[in-house]
C-alpha cells in the first residue's frame, strides 16, 4: 500500500506540473473539460481524488469550493465511452469471454495437476477468477483469511481503495463465501508451508502461532540459477513479529506478480485467445474484475449486488456492466469456437475412411456406435462416445455424423453448468475435440472431391 500511495503522489505531482505548463488551472471549473482531454483516465482520476482529499483537509485554510467538486463529480471520467474496455469488449484489456475463461480454467488445473504450476500460482489465478479483485487485494492475503464457520467456509478480502479512517493496509475487509474444496486446498498448502518454515527457520519464531499471519503470496529471493529450492519466506529480522500480526514486508510485490503473469503468457501451451489468436493477456490487472462484473450483470444481478461483489462503495462505476449484453458475449463465443478448436489441440486421434483401415476395426467390442473405432489394446471406462473425442486412441469415421454428437455434448455441458459451472467446463475439451473432428472431416472430404474433380 505504501508503494501504491507513493505512485499516486507521483502521478498527482506530474499532473499538476503539466497543467501549469499548459496554462490549465485545476481550481477553475471552466478548465475541467480541457484537463480531462489532456490527461489519460488514470491521471484524471488521481487529480479528482486529490481534489477530494484537499477539500476534506479541515486543517488547510484554502480548499476547493463545493461547486467545483460537484463539477468534477458530474464530469464523465472517460473521454469517449466507445473506448471503454468493458463496453467495447476489448480483447486484450476488457472482460474475458466464456470460452476464454474455460480455456484458462482448464489450462490452470492441467498445469497444476502435472506439476508445471506451483500451488501459490495456482491459488492466485483461481482466486482471481472467482472473486475478480485487484492484484493488490490478492497480495494482502494471509492464511488466517480463510475461515471455517458454522455458516460454512468464508474468505476475508480487504479493500484496496479507502479514504479517511478506513485508509491503510489491511484496514477494512469484507467476508465472502468460499468453496469447501478451495478451503481444503488452502489448508493443505498451509501445512506444507508450515513444515518448511520449521525446517528453514526453526528458531526464528513459533511458526505454529505465526503461520496464520504468513502471506499466502510471499516475497522471496529471486532465483540465482543454481539454487533448486529457494527459501519459502524472505529472511528478514522481524519474522517473530508474524506471531502477532501480518507484516507488509513479507508480502509479494506488485512487480513480482506482474512478472509471473507475463512469464505464464509466454509458456508454450498457454491458452490462445480466439479473438486475437495470441496468448491470453492475464497480466492486465483489472481484466478479472471486468469479467466478474460483466458475468454478474449478464446473470441479472442488480447494481448494488454487483458493486458489493466488486467491493465498490457506490454503483456509479458498475453501470457500464449493465450495457454489455449477454447476447453479444454469447455471439462472440459461438462465432469463435471453431477458431479455438483449431489452436487448442484437443483432438489427438486419427480420422479413418472406414473400419477396415482402423486399428481394431474388425473387433465388435471396439466399435463406438456408428461414429468411430477404439484403437486401445484394452477396454476403458470412458463415457463413450462423449469423452472419447479427446483420447489419442480415438479413430473417428470420416463419414459419421459427428455434428449430432456435438449437439449432445453441448446439451450435457449446459445441463451440468446449470448446477455447477466448475464441473461444467470439464466438457469443454471434449467439445473442442469434437469440433476439430468435424472441421478435419470436412476438409478431408473437400480435398477428396477436389482431387476427383481434377481427375
Amino acid at each position: 500500500m505504501a508503494d501504491v500511495s507513493q505512485g499516486t503522489v507521483e502521478i498527482v505531482a506530474s499532473v499538476l506540473s503539466r497543467s501549469a505548463q499548459a496554462g490549465l488551472n485545476p481550481l477553475n471549473e471552466d478548465h475541467l473539460i480541457d484537463l480531462r482531454e489532456r490527461f489519460n483516465v488514470g491521471e484524471f482520476a488521481c487529480l479528482f481524488t486529490f481534489m477530494e482529499y484537499w477539500k476534506d483537509c479541515e486543517s488547510v485554510e484554502q480548499r476547493p469550493m463545493q461547486s467545483l467538486m460537484d463539477a468534477y463529480n458530474s464530469l464523465p471520467r472517460k473521454k469517449h465511452s466507445s473506448k471503454d474496455v468493458v463496453l467495447s469488449l476489448d480483447p486484450e484489456k476488457g472482460p474475458f469471454t466464456q470460452v476464454e475463461q474455460d480455456a484458462l480454467h482448464q489450462w490452470m488445473h492441467g498445469q497444476f495437476c502435472h506439476g508445471q504450476l506451483d500451488p501459490e500460482q495456482y491459488l492466485y489465478l483461481r482466486l482471481l477468477m472467482i472473486y475478480g479483485q485487484r492484484r493488490v487485494q490478492m497480495r494482502m492475503m494471509v492464511f488466517d483469511d480463510f475461515i471455517k464457520t458454522d455458516q460454512g467456509h468464508k474468505v476475508r478480502l480487504f479493500w484496496a481503495k479507502q479514504r479517511n479512517d478506513d485508509a491503510g493496509w489491511r484496514a477494512k475487509a469484507e467476508m465472502f463465501s468460499l468453496d469447501e474444496d478451495l478451503y481444503t486446498t488452502v489448508q493443505a498448502y498451509k501445512a506444507l508451508i508450515l513444515a518448511r518454515l520449521w525446517e528453514e527457520y526453526p528458531d526464528r519464531a513459533n511458526w505454529d502461532k505465526a503461520i496464520n499471519h504468513v502471506p499466502l503470496f510471499r516475497r522471496k529471493l529471486e532465483s540465482s540459477g543454481y539454487r533448486s529450492r529457494l527459501p519459502v519466506l524472505i529472511d528478514l529480522p522481524n519474522q517473530k513479529a508474524l506471531e502477532n500480526a501480518p507484516q507488509p514486508e513479507f508480502h509479494v510485490s506488485e512487480g513480482s506478480i506482474r512478472a509471473w503473469a507475463q512469464r505464464a503468457e509466454s509458456m508454450a501451451d498457454f491458452p490462445i485467445s480466439h479473438r486475437t489468436h495470441q496468448p491470453l493477456k492475464i497480466s492486465r490487472g483489472h481484466r478479472f474484475k471486468y469479467t466478474l462484473g460483466t458475468d454478474l450483470s449478464n446473470a441479472g444481478l442488480d447494481e448494488w449486488s454487483i458493486a458489493r461483489a466488486l467491493m465498490h462503495s457506490n454503483t456509479r462505476t458498475v453501470r457500464k456492466y449493465r450495457a454489455v449484453s449477454a447476447e453479444l458475449m454469447n455471439f462472440i463465443d459461438a462465432k469463435m469456437s471453431d477458431h479455438l478448436a483449431l489452436v487448442v489441440g484437443a483432438f489427438t486421434g486419427t480420422i479413418v475412411a472406414d473400419r477396415a483401415s482402423a486399428k481394431n476395426g474388425d473387433r465388435v467390442d471396439r466399435q463406438i456406435e456408428d461414429l468411430a473405432v477404439c484403437g486401445a489394446d484394452s477396454a476403458c471406462n470412458l463415457d463413450a462416445p462423449f469423452t472419447c473425442y479427446g483420447c489419442g486412441k480415438f479413430q473417428p469415421l470420416l463419414e459419421a455424423d459427428h455434428a449430432a454428437v456435438l449437439e449432445r455434448l453441448e446439451r450435457r455441458r449446459a445441463q451440468t453448468i446449470a448446477m455447477d459451472k466448475t464441473t461444467g467446463v470439464l466438457w469443454d475439451r471434449a467439445i473442442l475435440a469434437c469440433r476439430k473432428v468435424i472441421l478435419d472431416c470436412r476438409a478431408l472430404r473437400q480435398s477428396t472431391s477436389s482431387v476427383e474433380g481434377d481427375a
